[in-house]
């Protein structure tokens, strides 16, 4: 297919989407390989194997094209499912999952192309104690096909903005209780919400408000009556400029995973959701066994090479909503959402696997060959449980990683 260069970019932007999408149906459906499952891949790579030439990406449309044929044949019964298939079709699951973590995040769909490229819609937090005005909010918003969340009390807009994280707040000044100012300053003060952008509405031609609004921690301001393409445009500037502060500040410099701090809020906004969801969340403390023999045997340099390689292979083995980061040194943490201990033990277990057949590339000194080196893991895991908070289900992941290592390293140890 012969396309100009920004319809094959918008294509290719589009295929990638929807493969991720895919991936997460296929790494389910691997588990399982019933009819069922067998059926959901096969509409997976049916869908790559028809699409992927066009985007440039023919070596990936091979590789589904072959799954696809087995899967024909497992489906139709002229074959019956074996170890050779399964590895067949997992070689194609993890393809699909490489290219996936070596392609830069694609943005937003075309009617939001200019939105950050955070993976979902943007989420908006409307404080105003008038319905009809965040009503009004609301629905340029979701014209724009951003989302928002509505709170008419500023008493709880605090507790709501901890616990659901928005990518931006619009703020009304005059309010009952407390006003839009001390509401931001309880805001600016919280270390997870310093980034998050604020615009106050405030009305028209109130200079002083505007200051004021400037001066306890706000970004923007928009006068009311507002008018909606103005709306729309100071929330789409504020959220392009959040998603570069938000790399900077949330990612480990070395390994482009998470950092320690993120890892942490983010596991106490995940147990607010499983409480009250009534739903699950695992966490995974993971070590590099001897570490210090590779730093003490190859170098320093080999032993970063080794961590960014890893947290490569940590990102591409578990799905798009976990969270992966760098707990510290040459610990990682990995946040499961929406999983419970058996899966959350058979993803270590597959990781660990994993990690040990690899031979991790190492760079050379003084005109030496390239040289290889290999580790093992030991994984911590804890699932959440009644009553829990990020810190007891850390220890209690800490102390089964602990228990691991005394074991004898290179295994899984699942929290009691």
């Amino acid at each position: 297919m012969d396309l100009a260069g920004e319809e094959l970019f918008e294509l290719r932007q589009l295929f990638l989407r929807e493969l991720a999408e895919g991936h997460v149906v296929a790494r389910q459906a691997l588990e399982k390989l019933d009819a069922d499952a067998l059926q959901a891949l096969r509409g997976v790579f049916h869908k790559i194997a028809g699409t992927a030439e066009a985007v440039n990406l023919g070596l990936l449309g091979r590789l589904a094209a072959v799954c696809e044929a087995t899967l024909d044949a497992l489906i139709d019964g002229s074959a019956r499912l074996s170890k050779r298939h399964e590895r067949i079709l997992r070689e194609g699951v993890e393809g699909i999952g490489s290219l996936l973590a070596s392609e830069p995040e694609p943005p937003a769909p075309p009617a939001e192309a200019d939105l950050p490229p955070s993976g979902e819609t943007p989420r908006i937090l409307v404080v105003d104690d008038d319905p009809v005005s965040s009503r009004l909010v609301e629905g340029v918003l979701k014209a724009a096909g951003i989302s928002s969340m509505l709170c008419g009390d500023p008493a709880k807009a605090f507790d709501l903005a901890v616990q659901e994280n928005p990518d931006l707040i619009i703020l009304d000044v005059a309010m009952p209780g407390m006003d839009g100012f001390r509401l931001c300053q309880r805001l600016r003060a919280h270390s997870g919400l310093q980034l998050t952008p604020v615009i106050f509405v405030t009305r028209k031609g109130n200079v002083e408000q505007r200051v004021r609004g400037l001066q306890v921690g706000g970004n923007d301001y928009l006068a009311k009556p507002f008018d909606a393409e103005e709306l729309v445009a100071r929330v789409r500037s504020h959220l392009q400029r959040l998603s570069g502060l938000r790399e900077l500040a949330l990612r480990d410099g070395l390994t482009g995973c998470y950092n320690n701090q993120y890892f942490k809020r983010r596991l106490e906004q995940e147990l607010s959701r499983a409480d009250r969801h009534h739903g699950t969340v695992a966490v995974a403390m993971i070590d590099i066994d001897h570490f210090k023999r590779i730093n003490d045997g190859y170098g320093h340099p080999a032993g970063d090479a080794v961590l960014a390689q890893l947290a490569s292979i940590l990102i591409a083995a578990v799905r798009s909503h976990d969270v992966v980061a760098r707990y510290g040194g040459e610990e990682f943490g990995i946040i499961l959402v929406e999983a419970g201990p058996g899966e959350a033990e058979l993803v270590s277990n597959r990781l660990r696997e994993r990690v040990q057949l690899r031979r991790f590339e190492v760079p050379a000194s003084h005109g030496e060959q390239p040289r290889t080196a290999s580790c093992t893991l030991s994984l911590g895991i804890a699932s959440f449980r009644k009553g829990d908070t990020a810190a007891s289900l850390l220890q209690r992941a800490d102390t089964a990683l602990y228990e691991a290592k005394r074991a004898g390293r290179n295994r899984v140890w699942v929290a009691s």
